[in-house]
């Protein structure tokens, strides 16, 4: 058998079951874009979360009598395991900051009287440190400390971040697991009906001497077929609905090429597994002419 021949074969295959199989690769293509869709958000916060933990800060207020001599408490600081940079923040600097950030709105900063902000320090932190767990140590040690009035390091949003970004993980996998039981099941469906479509000639075939590849690799194209056309439409939708998405809100980032590939090997690859589970059932099929002539 050659290629050309079997290439026939899959087309005659899918010619004569075209709505069925058109309607199965829009369900796939449904299914596949939902589990696209997780698979962005889960990226983009799992992205999030990382740039806050590199950025992350700790800001400590002092007391007016540490302001006159601040370097032992600096140096006491910067011994604190996961300490990176130790910087101190006179009242002045803080309010020049606080009337840069209020721009236009800097004159009602004169409302608030003299030296309304206390002095403070800026604290950055090793990467493997920026975690909820330590954030709230290094917070216990800093308060410990004479001079000290108040600690924020924002660990709060970052544990909520974190704990977004596994239940995303575990509804991603959630919803891999859904789509791979629909997208199989489809597959299966489309090309038992096939094989039940053509079983005389499959029955002609196998008595004139046709391999088992020959006659079978038609169904395991379709399967692939089938999967590569719901992977195409998702894509498509994906990507439409991220543009869409990139005019109402700040660019959120888009895995382009994780995104294609999981679409791609994820249709495909279960297409195929949907075929096989359905040409499992050959043989019993042939050997029941009767019943698959009445369906």
């Amino acid at each position: 058998m050659s290629l050309s021949y079997l290439i026939k074969e899959t087309y005659r295959t899918l010619t004569r079951n075209i709505n069925q199989f058109l309607l199965s690769s829009a369900v796939i293509s449904i299914c596949l874009l939902i589990l696209g869709i997780f698979i962005v958000i889960t990226v983009n916060v799992i992205k999030l979360t990382k740039s806050m933990t590199n950025q992350t800060e700790i800001y400590v207020f002092l007391t007016d009598e540490i302001t006159n001599d601040p370097s032992p408490l600096l140096q006491r600081i910067a011994t604190i395991a996961g300490i990176a940079t130790v910087k101190f923040i006179s009242k002045s600097e803080a309010l020049q900051e606080l009337q840069a950030d209020l721009e236009n709105d800097s004159l009602l900063v004169n409302v608030l009287g003299e030296d309304p902000i206390p002095a403070s320090l800026r604290i950055t932190l090793d990467p493997e440190y920026a975690t909820p767990r330590d954030l709230t140590l290094i917070e216990e040690k800093l308060l410990r400390l004479p001079g000290i009035t108040e600690v924020w390091s924002g660990k709060e949003l970052l544990k909520q971040l974190s704990q977004v970004a596994r239940t995303l993980f575990l509804l991603d996998i959630v919803i891999l697991a859904i789509v791979t039981v629909s997208v199989i099941f489809i597959a299966f469906q489309t090309v038992e009906n096939s094989i039940i479509r053509r079983s005389q000639e499959i029955e002609i075939m196998e008595l004139v001497g046709a391999s088992r590849f020959a006659i079978q690799f038609p169904f395991v194209l379709q399967g692939a077929l089938q999967g590569l056309g719901g992977s195409l439409i998702a894509l498509l939708l994906i990507f439409a609905i991220y543009r869409l998405i990139v005019t109402v809100l700040p660019a959120p980032y888009c895995p382009a090429l994780l995104i294609l590939l999981a679409m791609l090997i994820i249709g495909i690859i279960l297409g195929i597994g949907g075929s096989f589970l359905a040409l499992n059932r050959l043989p019993s099929s042939l050997s029941e002419k009767p019943q698959i002539r009445n369906r």
